[in-house]
């Protein structure tokens, strides 16, 4: 029997044009213009570095002294991008340290799934499904995969 995952949604602010179903961002940390805010307990509540998507967008708004325009609350969740593992490495259910692939060719069609926004060399990732073998020019034994944070 496998195990049932809840996500867990968190509870943000984000600038009101970011303010949209589906749309992903990756948290930079706090912003010099943020030490005034009333606000940013509930707002600078993610993890550095992360990618997340915006799962459901409230009716409540917030001055921004950042953006200079309403912050919209809205709920996200993590959201790993598909990105490239070695075959060796793509199995589903493993954990892995993402090490990333050096490679500067960005005309690739693959550039984005070797060089995934969010995701850092060292983060430790669960595998949670491969996808196909890629075509590398570089000859590189690649699979697409989609993951989840491990930690």
């Amino acid at each position: 029997m496998r195990e049932t995952r809840w996500a867990v949604a968190q509870v943000t602010l984000v600038g009101e044009r970011q303010a949209t179903v589906g749309r992903e961002f990756v948290y930079r940390g706090p912003q010099p213009g943020c030490r005034e805010c009333k606000v940013k307990g509930a707002c600078l509540n993610q993890r550095v570095g992360r990618r997340y998507r915006v799962l459901r967008v409230r009716d409540v708004t917030h001055v921004c002294l950042l953006n200079e325009e309403q912050a919209r609350v809205v709920e996200v969740g993590e959201a790993p991008p598909a990105l490239s593992l070695p075959v060796r490495a793509a199995v589903e259910g493993s954990i892995v340290a993402y090490d990333g692939v050096v490679c500067a060719h960005a005309a690739c069609p693959n550039f984005r799934l070797c060089h995934p926004v969010g995701i850092e060399p060292g983060m430790r990732l669960r595998v949670e499904s491969v996808g196909p073998e890629l075509e590398c020019p570089l000859g590189y034994g690649l699979a697409q995969a989609r993951t989840t944070h491990a930690d």
